[in-house]
């Protein structure tokens, strides 16, 4: 989570670039290493989670294995929290970096946090991209911490609140124009890829993203990700308040499969959210709260998760400890769905309001917003 407002995709679990199947070998050492100490490498493959786990020797550590293609990974020292559960507090040392078929070097005198890479020039383009962010990251941290500082009842302030979102959308366009900088700079960089994808779901950018588009490789833009880079620019248009939305097919957690069609005659919410976002789950007493009164009336939710398989037990938790008793699907991509791209998503929570014709007829509804449409449409319309 970036702010306490929503949660952004920022390259998370994306994996992009088919390439020919190859072999990656991580050689790392860090001084301050025991000999035992465990680590243990996670990423995800087309909705897999895989783990992998070693020990290391004299500081020094060994990660072998095959990919068709890069995948955003995580490295974790002593323990895998999607199976040990952290003690209140606790802390891990972990780093996240990009895993590909490549030699990969990891040094470093006391922490994973702290490693200096060699032969990978993914994260080394990563480090370049991190330094041209780290002025709007600044301004992100100093917004989150500002918000946090607020009492509960300035926080919940729809004025305010309403103020600090659109200082964080501010802060979102200036992140929109370093990564078209980096892509325009990078044309042959597979971080240009994910940069290009983050923005192309915005209409203000969508001319720059397009042109910087244009310019990258037919490489990448034969990738999987680059392919689906033109959907994701046109998603701007057709998820727009009047259009109808676009129609999707997502498995419930039983497996079953659910079409976002099969809501027609009813008013529907789409709601993107996560169980490990924060807003998300802050957000959720709201629609329990409406779900609850307007249900029998019409109203519907499809509650649309981006989870990804590692954590699809955290997802079925939280949709119990939640109460959320409307339908739930994800196909645990993560950020990587092809619903979020479909829809433009790169921020949750983020909803859609669809009439009994599936068309968009309002965009983000939370908090008192949701219940002001709702009670236009279900109790004004009924009491001329």
């Amino acid at each position: 989570m970036r702010t306490s407002l929503r949660c952004l995709s920022l390259f998370l679990l994306l994996p992009i670039l088919t390439f020919a199947q190859g072999h990656y070998i991580i050689r790392g050492k860090v001084d301050q290493l025991k000999d035992g100490s465990k680590l243990f490498l996670v990423y995800n493959n087309d909705g897999v989670s895989f783990v992998d786990s070693t020990a290391a020797k004299d500081g020094r550590f060994t990660f072998k294995g095959q990919l068709g293609y890069p995948v955003y990974s995580t490295l974790y020292l002593h323990k895998n929290p999607y199976t040990t559960k952290l003690q209140p507090n606790e802390k891990l040392d972990y780093i996240r970096f990009y895993l590909e078929a490549a030699q990969i070097g990891m040094n470093a005198k006391d922490s994973l946090k702290n490693i200096v890479w060699n032969g990978s020039k993914l994260n080394t383009e990563n480090v370049e991209l991190q330094e041209m962010k780290k002025t709007v990251d600044n301004k992100f941290d100093a917004l989150n911490k500002e918000f946090a500082k607020l009492p509960p009842e300035q926080q919940k302030d729809s004025v305010i609140f309403a103020q600090f979102v659109m200082r964080e959308k501010n802060l979102m366009d200036e992140n929109y124009s370093v990564y078209l900088d980096f892509a325009r700079s990078h044309p042959d960089s597979y971080i240009s890829v994910i940069g290009l994808s983050f923005v192309a779901g915005q209409e203000k950018f969508y001319a720059s993203a397009k042109s910087a588009y244009d310019g990258l490789s037919n490489r990448l833009k034969e990738s999987p990700l680059g392919k689906v880079i033109p959907l994701q620019l046109e998603a701007q248009f057709k998820t727009k308040v009047g259009q109808q939305a676009p129609d999707l097919t997502l498995n419930n957690p039983e497996g079953k499969a659910v079409k976002i069609s099969d809501y027609l005659g009813k008013h529907l919410l789409l709601d993107f959210w996560a169980s490990w976002c924060g807003p998300c789950r802050a957000e959720n007493p709201n629609l329990v709260k409406a779900y609850q009164k307007y249900h029998n009336k019409g109203f519907e939710i499809l509650g649309i998760s981006l989870d990804d398989a590692a954590r699809k037990d955290a997802w079925v938790e939280a949709i119990k400890k939640d109460n959320l008793l409307w339908p739930q699907v994800s196909d645990l991509k993560g950020w990587d769905s092809l619903a979020a791209k479909i829809y433009g998503i790169n921020a949750i929570p983020a909803s859609f309001l669809l009439d009994p014709e599936g068309r968009i007829i309002a965009r983000d509804l939370r908090g008192d917003d949701l219940h002001d449409l709702l009670k236009k449409i279900f109790i004004d319309r009924s009491n001329p």
